[in-house]
């Protein structure tokens, strides 16, 4: 959280899912009344009189409590492959007397550790429920355990405003993340109005077939800070600045836009985090070769890419760690050829064998369907602008009617196709053969590296932090499980760009594909698929580890 909570704490165990905090802080407002009374019958009896006045001052503290009124306990009792939603209802009621209003936060705070998002096993760490967004009627035996907040807001007359993301099921935070707040007081009349100033949470958990039995305990903080103060209500520009980050001037060589931006390069953790305006958009520019992306934090709690990536490598253009994603300095299996590590300096550098191909008349030259060395593919400039009624354009996009050279006004350059990647040149590699088991339920021995920029990642699809792509699919399109409606309207925008499979272009405007870091088995990769009428999130097809496909990075 980019913003001090200001008041201190004093916190008790409320139930099973819940701290209750309750923060008051009594400030001295003086307010000067002033009684003059000017005796003015005094007059007609004498021609000479003297008066005085009297004042009297009032100290009205200010008075903000949040405290807790458990109405059905956050208690449930599941049996594998089980969901249930709405497990018990608290009141959390704010009083605040501060005209200026209040923010409430809230973290997870699971084994008295804020930050801690888990449902904690009794048995031991390794079978924790971590917290995950799922659409529970799309369920199926791959999906991971997992647990979410909702949280309801009164129709009364102090009624709290619930931030839009926490209107449905969402993420437990992991940093301070304001969920609610009002931009003015309420009533301090204990008798009185109060009945509307509180808002209700809930929760939902799946636990997956193989989860074991046990008890799991899980616990969620609120924190009131006041006055209301809308700055703290950051774009992911002012996040920038608040960071201490300094704009360059550049000209998108393709666009010829011109003016200044932060870096890509620049993004963070604490930059995101310090983002609490969700789905605005900013434009940043890669500086490795100077072109502007749309970016925006999302529901899911990322700040994601919401165009693809479009940059080409070189054989003789090194990349390094200072301006991409590259992390792993091992210099062996994946990253023992054309990579350098200097210990002095801390910089890996890694140079393609291959340049980046052009199209080229439909044919796609010298491109090989090769498990290890890195290809791209660069089809040109083209932009999609998100008509459902595309038909396919294979080999030729040209022939695509909802296909353009400029970027369409609804959608802007964020229907830009960008280049087609295999899986070795997205984890920056020559040689990724040695990524031969599967890393679903083990991310940690997925490939540290991309070609991404320096401060961004591949998504992950896994059963420890969920599908990422998943996780976006509950959050835009659930009420379409068979249409990917939601991935290309705004705000994700993602491209039915199509894949390159050896050479050609396929399914261009009635499909697209976007990889993941996870691998499936020695020849294949998870991707995201989406089309018309299906979206599959953890595609695997064949040797499609070799085929061509678009990259979305997330910010680390």
């Amino acid at each position: 959280m980019g913003h001090k909570v200001k008041q201190s704490l004093m916190s008790s165990r409320a139930d099973f899912f819940y701290y209750a905090f309750r923060n008051v802080l009594l400030v001295s407002v003086p307010l000067l009344v002033v009684s003059s009374v000017v005796l003015s019958h005094l007059s007609s009896h004498s021609s000479a009189y003297s008066s005085s006045t009297d004042s009297v001052s009032l100290s009205l503290p200010t008075s903000c409590t949040i405290s807790a009124n458990i109405l059905t306990p956050h208690n449930a009792t599941l049996v594998n492959g089980q969901y249930e939603g709405n497990i018990g209802n608290t009141r959390i009621n704010a009083y605040c007397n501060d005209n200026n209003g209040y923010f409430i936060y809230a973290i997870g705070s699971s084994n008295d550790t804020d930050g801690n998002t888990d449902l904690v096993s009794s048995i031991n760490d390794n079978y924790n429920i971590h917290t995950n967004v799922y659409d529970s009627s799309t369920i199926t035996a791959n999906t991971p355990s997992s647990w979410a907040m909702k949280l309801t807001s009164s129709n009364g007359t102090y009624a709290p405003t619930v931030v839009d993301v926490y209107n449905n099921y969402n993420l437990i935070p992991s940093t301070d993340t304001i969920v609610a707040y009002r931009t003015s007081g309420t009533s301090m009349d204990l008798n009185t109005d109060l009945t509307g100033s509180y808002f209700n949470t809930t929760y939902e958990i799946y636990t997956n077939p193989i989860q074991p039995a046990g008890t799991y305990l899980g616990k969620v903080k609120y924190t009131m800070t006041h006055p209301y103060d809308a700055s703290q209500l950051t774009t992911m520009e002012e996040a920038f600045d608040i960071a201490g980050k300094d704009k360059v001037q550049v000209t998108d060589p393709i666009t010829g836009e011109t003016g200044n931006y932060y870096k890509m390069q620049d993004m963070s953790s604490r930059i995101c985090s310090l983002t609490t305006t969700y789905e605005t958009e900013e434009k940043l520019v890669d500086i490795r070769d100077n072109k502007l992306y749309y970016v925006s934090k999302l529901k899911d709690g990322h700040c994601w890419m919401t165009q693809n990536l479009d940059l080409d490598l070189s054989s003789s253009i090194a990349l390094t760690s200072e301006e991409t994603d590259l992390n792993d300095n091992s210099l062996t299996g994946a990253y023992n050829l054309h990579y350098s590590y200097d210990p002095n300096t801390r910089i890996i550098t890694w140079t393609p064998e291959n340049v980046t191909r052009n199209y080229n008349t439909g044919t796609g030259a010298a491109w090989v369907n090769n498990n290890n060395k890195a290809y791209s593919m660069d089809v040109g400039e083209w932009y999609w602008d998100a008509n459902d009624d595309t038909s396919d354009c294979n080999y030729l996009i040209a022939a695509c009617e909802h296909f353009s050279r400029t970027p369409y006004h609804n959608n802007s350059t964020h229907g830009s196709t960008g280049n087609y990647y295999n899986w070795s040149a997205a984890i920056a590699s020559d040689d990724s053969s040695s990524f031969m088991s599967n890393t679903y339920v083990n991310i940690t021995k997925n490939p540290q590296n991309s070609i991404c920029p320096k401060g961004w990642r591949l998504p992950v699809i896994s059963s420890q932090d969920a599908n990422e792509f998943t996780k976006l699919n509950n959050l835009y399109n659930r009420d379409n499980i068979d249409s990917d409606v939601g991935w290309i309207d705004a705000p994700l925008y993602f491209t039915r760009s199509g894949n390159i499979d050896g050479g050609p272009l396929y399914f261009a405007g009635s499909g697209g594909s976007n990889w993941s870091s996870t691998v499936s088995d020695y020849r294949s990769t998870y991707y995201l698929y989406f089309g018309k009428h299906t979206v599959d999130l953890a595609g695997r097809y064949g040797s499609g580890r070799t085929h061509g496909r678009s990259i979305r990075c997330l910010a680390r």
